[in-house]
């Protein structure tokens, strides 16, 4: 009986085998949604579409951006939880997602359990700018005047709890510095801020603050990554620029339900390398000032989770709350 009982499971697990291949290999018979808990138009969505159009054609089906926006990325996050985990269903996340957790004590999901990475796609470096009629022409030189009156300068973001809050919280207290976080209702606002001379610093992602920079609207003082950006060269990192350690990137990453087959997980990995690493897709990439990244589904997840821990102790040393 012990062998007859041995034999059955070992049959099904064949079973289950060739199933699957087969399955895999009529992958994907039908349209695929690509869910982002970000709104039309920015640089998330941008992005999204771009990969969703190469993929459609490589895949021979098409590829729906889903957008769903709200709540600091919680209303998309929750849609995403009930989604099947089929190999139809994949999705875009970024800073947002690893933030959320440690700013509002809980979220409707959990990066660790409920999701699996699929590939890194690209990031997009920050930048620190000030209004042209702040008198530094440095990092150490803003240091130096936020020193000299602690208090009286401000830095707007996007909102409390978002990626720009803590990269200002974050430049804060590596610099010892007393600078007043004015939140805005999304990140347009605090960028036009800036530019008018209601605020008087902002960490801007390079796709907004280019622009500005180079027209003379805003002066670009240092990157957020560890290298210079090759979009705005001349400039230093805040590492090099005497905030060590200093680093915040924003990321875009896809990721997919726990219990995804491992075979479709394969197939869709290869498939969004294969994407990123496509001529017109880099030139796209290029002129959303996103630098392209490719990591395997397992360095993904451990790049995500390594972010999340990161926030998680700015958010714990500042004390943010939701507001």
């Amino acid at each position: 009986m012990r062998r007859s009982s041995w034999l059955i499971r070992l049959f099904a697990v064949a079973l289950s085998c060739t199933a699957l291949a087969a399955f895999a290999q009529n992958y994907p018979s039908r349209p695929l949604r690509l869910l982002t808990p970000y709104g039309a138009g920015g640089s998330y969505d941008g992005l999204a579409r771009v990969m969703a159009e190469k993929l459609s054609e490589q895949l021979g089906q098409q590829v729906i951006v889903d957008n769903r926006p709200g709540a600091a990325g919680r209303i998309g996050m929750a849609i995403a939880m009930k989604l099947a985990p089929d190999g139809y269903n994949f999705f875009m996340i970024g800073n947002t997602q690893t933030i959320v957790p440690s700013v509002y004590g809980k979220a409707p999901y959990d990066l660790k359990t409920d999701f699996d990475g699929l590939a890194m796609t690209a990031t997009i470096t920050n930048v620190l700018v000030i209004n042209p009629k702040v008198p530094a022409k440095s990092v150490q030189e803003l240091v130096n005047l936020a020193k000299a009156k602690p208090g009286t300068m401000r830095f707007g973001s996007g909102g409390t709890g978002g990626i720009t809050h803590l990269a200002g919280e974050l430049f804060k207290s590596l610099t010892g510095t007393d600078i007043i976080h004015v939140p805005y209702k999304f990140g347009a606002q605090a960028m036009n801020a800036v530019v008018g001379g209601e605020i008087e610093i902002n960490i801007l992602n390079m796709l907004n603050s280019a622009p500005h920079v180079q027209a003379g609207r805003l002066r670009g003082l240092g990157v957020t990554g560890l290298k210079r950006s090759h979009f705005l060269p001349n400039l230093p990192t805040l590492d090099e620029s005497g905030v060590k350690g200093y680093e915040v990137v924003e990321f875009y990453a896809f990721v997919v339900p726990t219990k995804t087959p491992q075979a479709i997980v394969k197939r869709l990995h290869a498939e969004v390398v294969k994407a990123v690493n496509a001529s017109d897709v880099r030139e796209k990439f290029n002129a959303l000032s996103s630098e392209p990244l490719t990591l395997s589904p397992e360095e993904t997840k451990a790049f995500i989770l390594r972010e999340q821990d990161k926030y998680a102790k700015i958010v714990r040393e500042v004390g943010i709350k939701a507001d």
